[in-house]
């Protein structure tokens, strides 16, 4: 796949998401910017393309394998997380990634 391709798929995705989840997000303003608590800026889209290829690789009717893979392949990596599997934001239900899970999974369905 060319990486005109790539980017392509990718915007595909991030609009799904903006159009799908975005509007049902805490941190979405009536002034249509994300104010995520993240000084990184909203998590779901810095780590689009790893949930898109979770999307892709799981094929479940229950969340749980979903959130699992998000758990594993995200979190771990994520600057935010704390020894112990703490994250602050995950903790404080501040994390877009945990909170929307479902909506994400479902956006990213819809627009493959």
């Amino acid at each position: 796949m060319s990486s005109d391709t790539q980017r392509e798929d990718l915007k595909r995705y991030e609009e799904a998401v903006r159009n799908k989840v975005c509007p049902y997000c805490v941190d979405f303003g009536a002034d249509g910017i994300c104010h995520s608590k993240d000084p990184s800026g909203c998590a779901i889209l810095r780590f689009l393309p790893e949930l898109v290829a979770i999307a892709k690789s799981i094929h479940e009717l229950k969340i749980d394998a979903y959130a699992e893979a998000v758990k594993k392949n995200i979190c771990m990596k994520c600057r935010t997380r704390k020894p112990g599997d703490h994250c602050m934001y995950r903790d404080t239900l501040d994390c877009g990634l945990d909170r929307y899970i479902p909506l994400i999974i479902q956006a990213i369905e819809d627009a493959a």
